[in-house]
């Protein structure tokens, strides 16, 4: 029998039970061995180089940079403060050794064309209010025709800190000095381990059929209670949602393909074809989530509540629901196993996909009402089971339109690929009066889904 005391401490049988005592335990020396720290330091380890973000390594690469630039400007050019060069090598080091030779060009030809537009125009105008306001016009002008990007403002401040001073000649030589010092000093530290942003793709893509899955089965738990307009409008906003991670995981395929160009460590590591092949079909896959919601937000607008759908209709349309939810996760898995390792098993995504469609079957009967009497029913519960039947489309591996993304057989270079006008496909579409003209949409009879 205890007692509380209300002083941190309990009164037992036996003796004196101090609840305090059990934590120091648990974060005693020995309660946590070195070799489970070093194994969990490991873990740590390996999982950040997996995913090509270790943690403060830009920031110290950039910190290194900036510091390696002055003090080299400072040796070569003799300057006894060449912030310039400092500044760009902190602003050319980016993610990616791609971006950051990108950006040093941009910014070597900014400065450059500035002090060029500078020393011409000065040297025929002078300096007066109205030749700064053509000097100004002019090097926007110039940025904007060279592409110069975020550094496209470079170029009048250069041009107008080299009018500033009167032996414009010196000034604008030392700024393009100290930035070639800058770009080349930020491109040779981005050399230093560059990183790989392949695995944060596979991520971004598992996360986005992750989600797409999760809110297929709340969708199916929330027709199954009961289908109602609230609901409906609540699924929708969650389906419109998903934009904003089909944004992200686009974001993160281009930069896993941007970390490769020009990196040393391309030839072990590379984007997997069906990376891409595989966030088009979930992009689809989200457009046909949201159109199946904004449908069966239709259907229950303005209903009275004894004229909702029952359970004979809903309990079948729930199920479709949580099937399709489950397939679309099953093919996010096959996502990483193409970053990871060799090609993973796609039965399960198989049995989930047949499942689907067997269910969608009798979904199919459930729904059916006479096209006739109830046309705009009819119409809604058609577009519904559609919908969702395009999206077992999109991600089933035995499909036509997927066939190729979850095949990771690379075909080797031909005629054929390097002239796509001589393939059979091309010549038969371009031959008048064949079947085969006919896409293959087009034959199925179905339209493209709405955006």
């Amino acid at each position: 029998m205890t007692a509380p005391s209300g002083r941190g401490y309990t009164l037992a049988r036996g003796g004196l039970h101090l609840p305090a005592l059990h934590h120091l335990r648990t974060f005693a020396p020995g309660a946590v061995g070195v070799s489970d720290l070093m194994a969990r330091g490991r873990d740590t380890w390996a999982g950040a180089r997996r995913s090509g973000r270790l943690p403060g390594w830009r920031t110290t690469k950039i910190a290194l940079a900036t510091v390696v630039a002055f003090v080299v400007a400072h040796v070569l050019l003799g300057e006894p403060r060449p912030l310039l060069a400092a500044l760009t090598a902190l602003l050319v080091v980016q993610f990616t050794l791609y971006q950051t030779v990108r950006h040093s060009w941009q910014r070597i030809g900014s400065v450059v064309a500035g002090v060029l537009l500078a020393g011409l125009l000065s040297s025929v105008f002078g300096l007066t209010w109205w030749s700064l306001g053509v000097t100004v016009l002019a090097a926007l002008i110039v940025g904007q025709g060279l592409r110069l990007g975020d550094h496209a403002l470079e170029v009048p401040i250069s041009a107008m800190l080299v009018l500033a001073v009167g032996s414009h000649t010196s000034a604008g030589l030392g700024r393009v000095y100290e930035t070639l010092i800058g770009a080349a000093v930020g491109v040779c530290i981005s050399l230093l381990a560059p990183p790989v942003y392949v695995q944060p793709a596979a991520d971004a893509i598992g996360d986005l059929a992750e989600q797409i899955g999760r809110l297929l089965k709340t969708v199916a738990a929330d027709v199954e209670q009961g289908w109602s307009h609230e609901r409906a409008l609540d699924s929708l906003r969650r389906a419109r949602g998903l934009e904003d991670t089909v944004d992200g995981a686009r974001r993160a395929l281009a930069e896993a393909e941007d970390s490769l160009r020009l990196n040393p460590r391309r030839r072990v590591a590379h984007v997997p074809r069906t990376l891409r092949s595989r966030l088009t079909a979930l992009e689809y896959s989200t457009i046909h989530v949201r159109v199946s919601c904004r449908c069966m937000t239709d259907r229950v607008e303005g209903v009275p509540a004894a004229e909702l759908p029952g359970a004979e209709v809903r309990q079948p349309l729930a199920d479709l629901l949580d099937a399709s939810g489950d397939a679309v996760k099953a093919f996010g898995e096959l996502v990483g196993s193409d970053v990871a390792g060799p090609a993973g098993d796609d039965s399960r995504l198989r049995r989930a996909v047949r499942r689907a469609r067997e269910l969608r079957d009798a979904a199919s009967s459930a729904m059916l009402v006479d096209a006739q009497r109830e046309p705009e029913i009819w119409r809604v519960h058609g577009a519904v089971v559609g919908h969702l039947d395009r999206l077992l489309d999109e991600i089933d591996p035995d499909a036509e339109v997927v066939a190729h993304g979850l095949n990771r057989h690379t075909p080797a270079t031909s005629a054929v690929t390097l002239f796509p006008r001589l393939s059979s496909a091309s010549l038969r579409r371009r031959r008048p009066g064949t079947a085969r003209a006919v896409p293959r949409r087009a034959v199925s009879g179905r339209a493209p889904a709405a955006r």
